[in-house]
C-alpha cells in the first residue's frame, strides 16, 4: 500500500473592512487531503475543518472522496468527486479556487478510454462519459445555491500527427432560486474543436451552442427558450527566438437587454462553463487592482502577445488586450417608461470601443534581464483603459484609466543568500471618484531569501486616492515563510492588506480590507 496526506491550516485574527466600518475577523481553516493506492486502486477523501471560514460557510466533516482504478487497456473509471476541464472550457470547465470560495465540483462517475492504435499513422482516440451532481454555491452569497444534475459525452480523435477533433456534449437539468422561487432549467451544449499542431505554429479553433428551455414559474409564466453561443480561436508561432500569440473570442451566451442583466438569471453562461479570458492575466500588485471582469455572456475581443528573446539573458514581452460587448441599445419609448431596442451592426464580429460597448484595452511591455549571475531586473509598463456604460445616465459611465510601471530587481550574494526590491507607480483616473479623480498608487517590498528554507518580506502600499473606502492613505506588511523541510513549511504575516478584486480564470470578487495576522502551516506526510 502506498499513502500521501497533505495537511493545510490557515488561521487570521485581526479586523475587516467594510466601508470605513472596521469588524473584528477571526477564521481558522484546516484541510486534510488523504490518498491511498491498494493493488492499483486509489482511495483519496479531504476532511475539512472550516470553523470558521475565511469566505463562505462553516463546515466540519467530510468534504471530497473518491475511488479511482486505471486498467492498462486504457480504460479508467473514478467515482466519487472530481474536477474536469474539456479542451478549452467552452462547454466544462469544472474546477476550485477556496481563496475565491469557488467550487464546481461534481459529484458522480468518469469512465474513461485513451488508446494509441500503431497504425502508419499512429490513430489516438479518447472517449468519456461524465454523470453526476454539482452544487454550486454563490461565492458571492453562500446562502445561494445552484443544483445541477450534469451528463456529459466526450470524443477526441488524432488520425494524423499534427491533427486533432474533438466532440463534446453537455446536458444539463438546474434548479435555481429566484426571488423566493425555483426555476428549473434544461440546457443542451454541443461543442466542437479542431487542432493543427506543427512544430513551429498550433491553431485550434473552438464552437460552442447553448439551448436552455426554463419551464414556466410565477417569474417566467411562459416557457422560454434562451440561445447562445461562444466562439475561441487561438494561432502561436514560435520561430527561432521569437513567440507570438493571437488570441480570439466571440462570447455570446447570453446576450439580453440592458435592464434584464443579472448575474443570477437562469439563462446566463452556466457556472460549470468557463472559457478562456483571452487577455493578459496580470500578476503585478497595482496592475491588479483594476482587472477587467469579463463578460462571458455579452463579449467580443482578444489579444496579441509577442516574446522575443535577443539572448539567454535578456528578452521582450508586448502584450495588448481589446474587447467590448456586441451591441449598443436605445430607449425607443418616447414617455417615462423605459423600453430598450438593440441597435444592429453588421460588424458585431468585432470590438467597438466607442463607450457604449464598455469597452476595455491595455497595453503590456516588459523587459528582462539576467545581467550577470548576481543581478536581475525587470521594467515594465502597463496602460489599461475599462468603461463601464451606465446606459441611463451615460455622464455618470465609470471611466478607469490606468498606468503602472512595476519594477523588479534582484541581487544574489551567493546561490543560497539574495535580496529581492520591487517598486510599482502607478497613476489612475477615476471619472465617478467624488474627490480628485486623479490620483496615485505605489507599491514597494524587500524580499530576503535564504534558499530553500527562508524568505521575509516587507511591503508598503500608499494611495492619496479621496474615495478609498477605509480612508486610509498607507498599508504595511511583513510576511516570513521557513521551510524546516521537505514535508513542513510555516508562514507568518502581520500588518494591514488593502483588499479590492481578485480574480482566477475570469472569476473575480472583492477581498475586504484586512488588518492583523495570519499563520500557514503546510504539511506533507
Amino acid at each position: 500500500m502506498e499513502a500521501a496526506v497533505t495537511n493545510l491550516l490557515r488561521y487570521g485574527s485581526g479586523y475587516q473592512y467594510t466601508g470605513s466600518i472596521k469588524n473584528s475577523k477571526e477564521y481558522f481553516e484546516n484541510l486534510t487531503d488523504a490518498r491511498f493506492n491498494i493493488n492499483g486502486v486509489t482511495f483519496g477523501l479531504r476532511y475539512e475543518i472550516s470553523d470558521s471560514i475565511e469566505y463562505g460557510l462553516n463546515f466540519v466533516g467530510i468534504n471530497k472522496r473518491f475511488v479511482e482504478y486505471d486498467h492498462e487497456s486504457g480504460i479508467s473509471l473514478r467515482a466519487g468527486n472530481f474536477w474536469e476541464v474539456i479542451s478549452r472550457g467552452l462547454t466544462l470547465n469544472l474546477f476550485e479556487d477556496r481563496t475565491l470560495y469557488y467550487d464546481t465540483g461534481i459529484d458522480g462517475v468518469r469512465l474513461t478510454y485513451e488508446k494509441i492504435f500503431e497504425y502508419k499513422n499512429p490513430l489516438k482516440i479518447k472517449a468519456q462519459l461524465i454523470g453526476g451532481n454539482i452544487t454550486f454555491r454563490d461565492y458571492l452569497t453562500p446562502e445561494r445555491v445552484e443544483e445541477y444534475k450534469l451528463r456529459n459525452a466526450y470524443l477526441r480523435v488524432s488520425p494524423l500527427k499534427p491533427l486533432v477533433f474533438g466532440l463534446n456534449y453537455v446536458h444539463s437539468n438546474g434548479i435555481l432560486p429566484e426571488e423566493g422561487f425555483l426555476t428549473y432549467v434544461n440546457t443542451d451544449l454541443p461543442e466542437g474543436y479542431v487542432i493543427l499542431n506543427y512544430p513551429e505554429f498550433q491553431i485550434y479553433a473552438n464552437y460552442a451552442h447553448k439551448s436552455s428551455v426554463i419551464s414556466p414559474n410565477e417569474i417566467y409564466p411562459d416557457p422560454t427558450t434562451a440561445l447562445g453561443d461562444g466562439f475561441y480561436s487561438s494561432l502561436s508561432y514560435t520561430p527561432g527566438k521569437l513567440g507570438l500569440t493571437m488570441e480570439y473570442k466571440n462570447y455570446a451566451f447570453d446576450i439580453t437587454l440592458p435592464d434584464n442583466r443579472s448575474n443570477t438569471r437562469p439563462s446566463r453562461m452556466l457556472p460549470y462553463q468557463n472559457p478562456p479570458t483571452a487577455q493578459r492575466e496580470n500578476t503585478s500588485v497595482l496592475t491588479s487592482r483594476n482587472p477587467h471582469v469579463v463578460n462571458f455572456n455579452d463579449e467580443v475581443g482578444g489579444q496579441i502577445d509577442l516574446v522575443y528573446s535577443v539572448n539567454d539573458n535578456l528578452s521582450f514581452n508586448l502584450n495588448g488586450s481589446i474587447a467590448s460587448t456586441h451591441y449598443q441599445y436605445q430607449d425607443i419609448d418616447t414617455s417615462s417608461v423605459i423600453s430598450y431596442e438593440r441597435v444592429d451592426r453588421g460588424d458585431s464580429w468585432l470590438p467597438d470601443m466607442s463607450n457604449a460597448f464598455s469597452p476595455f484595452w491595455s497595453i503590456y511591455l516588459e523587459g528582462e534581464n539576467y545581467a550577470t549571475d548576481k543581478i536581475y531586473a525587470k521594467l515594465a509598463l502597463s496602460i489599461q483603459s475599462n468603461v463601464i456604460y451606465n446606459q441611463i445616465n451615460p455622464s455618470n459611465s465609470e471611466i478607469i484609466k490606468a498606468t503602472t510601471v512595476p519594477l523588479e530587481f534582484r541581487y544574489s550574494f551567493t546561490n543560497k543568500y539574495s535580496l529581492t526590491f520591487i517598486n510599482e507607480t502607478q497613476w489612475v483616473s477615476n471619472s465617478i471618484n467624488i474627490g480628485d479623480k486623479d490620483f496615485m498608487n505605489q507599491f514597494n517590498s524587500l524580499t530576503f531569501s535564504s534558499s530553500p528554507k527562508l524568505n521575509f518580506t516587507v511591503s508598503s502600499e500608499f494611495s492619496n486616492n479621496d474615495d478609498e473606502p477605509t480612508g486610509k492613505s498607507s498599508w504595511f506588511t511583513v510576511d516570513a515563510s521557513y521551510k524546516l523541510n521537505e514535508s513542513n513549511t510555516f508562514g507568518l504575516s502581520y500588518g494591514s492588506e488593502r483588499g479590492g478584486l481578485k480574480c482566477t480564470n475570469g472569476i473575480c470578487r472583492f477581498v475586504q480590507p484586512f488588518e492583523g495576522f495570519r499563520l500557514l502551516i503546510s504539511t506533507l506526510y
